[in-house]
């Protein structure tokens, strides 16, 4: 025994020695990391005033470009309200009190529809004018992309915020108007009719969203414009700031809950000589309210569509939040990318925690009117959140990206073994001039705000008695209720929950690529082999290169009846777009059926059929 003491305890002590003099952290380095971390940190509350009293909120109320945003959400408690039989969406079974009001959602296909269209043709000018201007870089020429704005458009999509986080709160109150042109706000308002008559109490993220609205309109000296009024439209043509374009406007307004545009001058002696003249107007902001939650592709598609000119849009999840002098710095950094790499697709930035590295680079990046041009727009079907990023980068690489063979032409030539090169497509910029706070301010990973949010808390286990033991199931269904009543965003969450298993982004994906999405190295997968073989040539055709390769050896081919086109190796079917309002409408219903039942094993089998009923699969 005292022989194994010893062997043990000498192999402990060269572990011990093993991790403090090899592994033993580099603590200048560290606190190099550290100070620069917590002054960017610092610097970000800095910016964020103290949240207003309710006094202060009072009298915010009656500000004029407040009224119309107010009065439609009152209508809205009175429509709702005195129309029970219209809100179970066909689901007799389910209880108003957890049913969202169905949309128009073969009204909201052909709209955006139409959206998209006039989008890709303004995309396709677009894209051609700046590769035209960017062929001779010492001589540029003034054109109409030539705007005071560096980021002439910022789209921000919010559904869910506590008072704890304060999300869109703070980051509107980091917003650079020197560098930001237009923001255009995508409000997923989803509330049920329990929720519209107030019975859930105050602590709820439409009265989070709606206050940080009313005093960032309020304190920013925001006024809204009549965007709808003839007479104004021609004066929009020749303002400082791009305006929205007023028919994509009109469009959006049909499946809309409210459309409201507002505009901010420089002092109150332009906003009272100038006549509330849009021409006058230094920034924009936009807020496009729904009745339901549409997902994260349509929050990013929204400020594409109405803004339909713009060059680029900066797109941005509603829990980052901007240190100074940063929104500026990636607007320069993003000219700079755009003349070196006329084909750029996607520009996107890192984050004050991640030490060079992006763990995730969907949060904060900009879109170029060349990635719509060629790759299309972000697929609505994909919904309501996770794997619609994955789906727009890798179609940018199908369509735009190079296949580089690794092993060469005279070995194994027969082989597709390749590797993706879109390094002249996507840049991963992770410089400290442009990074940027994400989630909590303390974080030290990536943390997504909806994410924390709407998790789902599971009761704390602890230890039970036999009797405990023997009624578990009850046991377990009693915590759940407890949880339910402490928490006031229990709905919410049970709500997303519910809503993302039966859409199955995962699945879907699947279904269109032929293989889930490889994550890379900490986001950072510009070069790299992702699935040559196990991807389909085509969207939701069961048939890979692989396959294709085997059929060349056998001397078999591939007659479908359906076309050469269905096998050949043609893009351009990855950047086709379409709003599957079919499939919509069967989760929505889904959804309002399965959060009036008790948890059970009849409801996860229910689950389980309408992940079927409405997969595309």
């Amino acid at each position: 025994l005292y022989q194994v003491f010893y062997i043990i305890l000498f192999i402990s002590s060269i572990i011990a020695t093993h991790v403090y003099f090899i592994d033993m952290p580099k603590w200048e380095y560290e606190r190099e990391w550290l100070d620069w971390e917590e002054g960017m940190q610092l610097s970000v509350a800095e910016l964020i005033p103290p949240l207003p009293s309710s006094g202060s909120l009072l009298q915010m109320s009656g500000h004029e470009g407040l009224l119309s945003l107010q009065k439609e959400l009152k209508d809205d408690k009175i429509q709702y309200g005195n129309n029970n039989n219209n809100l179970n969406g066909g689901n007799e079974a389910a209880a108003s009190e957890f049913v969202v009001p169905l949309p128009d959602y073969e009204l909201m296909a052909n709209v955006r529809g139409e959206l998209a269209k006039r989008l890709h043709g303004y995309a396709v000018d677009s894209c051609n004018e700046h590769k035209a201007s960017s062929l001779n870089q010492h001589q540029q020429q003034p054109h109409r992309h030539s705007l005071q704005h560096s980021l002439p458009v910022m789209g921000i999509t919010v559904a869910t915020d506590t008072p704890t986080n304060n999300y869109l709160r703070r980051l509107l109150y980091t917003i650079d108007f020197d560098a930001v042109g237009s923001i255009v706000i995508t409000w997923y308002d989803e509330q049920t009719e329990s929720q519209l008559e107030g019975n859930e109490g105050d602590r709820l993220s439409h009265t989070i969203i709606l206050n940080a609205l009313e005093e960032f309109i309020v304190q920013k000296k925001f006024v809204e414009i009549p965007w709808d009024d003839p007479a104004q439209q021609q004066q929009q043509l020749y303002n400082k700031v791009q305006m929205a374009d007023v028919s994509s406007m009109k469009l959006m307004a049909k499946m809309a809950t409210s459309v409201h545009q507002y505009c901010r001058y420089n002092s109150d002696d332009a906003h009272r000589n100038n006549g509330h003249n849009p021409s006058s107007c230094q920034n924009e902001l936009i807020i496009l309210r729904f009745s339901t939650n549409l997902g994260c592709s349509s929050g990013v598609n929204n400020p594409l569509f109405l803004h339909p000119r713009a060059p680029h849009w900066l797109i941005v999840n509603y829990d980052i939040a901007y240190p100074p002098g940063v929104l500026n710095s990636m607007g320069i950094e993003l000219q700079k990318t755009m003349l070196s790499k006329p084909d750029l697709a996607v520009h996107t930035f890192g984050y004050i925690y991640g030490r060079g590295k992006i763990e995730n680079p969907w949060s904060n990046f900009v879109m170029t009117s060349c990635a719509v041009a060629k790759a299309g727009i972000w697929d609505e079907n994909i919904f309501p959140a996770y794997y619609e990023d994955d789906d727009f980068r890798d179609r940018i690489r199908y369509i735009m990206g190079e296949w580089v063979d690794v092993i060469g032409h005279d070995v194994f030539r027969n082989i597709p073994h390749k590797l993706m090169n879109d390094t002249h497509l996507i840049r991963y910029q992770t410089d400290r001039s442009v990074a940027v706070a994400h989630g909590p301010l303390s974080a030290t990973t990536y943390l997504s705000g909806t994410h924390e949010a709407l998790k789902e808390e599971q009761p704390e286990e602890e230890n039970h008695g036999i009797v405990e033991w023997l009624f578990a199931a009850k046991a377990k269904k009693a915590k759940k209720k407890k949880i339910q009543q402490k928490d006031p965003y229990y709905y919410e969450k049970e709500r997303w929950n519910i809503y993302k298993e039966v859409a199955d982004g995962e699945r879907y994906f699947r279904c269109k690529h032929g293989a889930l999405p490889d994550p890379g190295k900490h986001g950072e997968d510009s070069l790299r082999y992702f699935g040559w073989h196990e991807r389909f040539i085509q969207p939701f055709v069961n048939r890979t290169r692989l396959t294709k390769l085997k059929e060349r050896m056998t001397g078999r081919s591939a007659k479908t009846g359906r076309g050469r086109d269905v096998f050949s190796d043609d893009p351009l079917p990855w950047s086709l777009w379409s709003f599957n309002a079919t499939r919509r409408k069967c989760v929505h219903e889904a959804t309002n059926k399965l959060l009036a039942m008790p948890p059970s094993e009849e409801k996860t089998e229910t689950i389980s059929k309408f992940k079927e009923s409405c997969s595309v699969c």
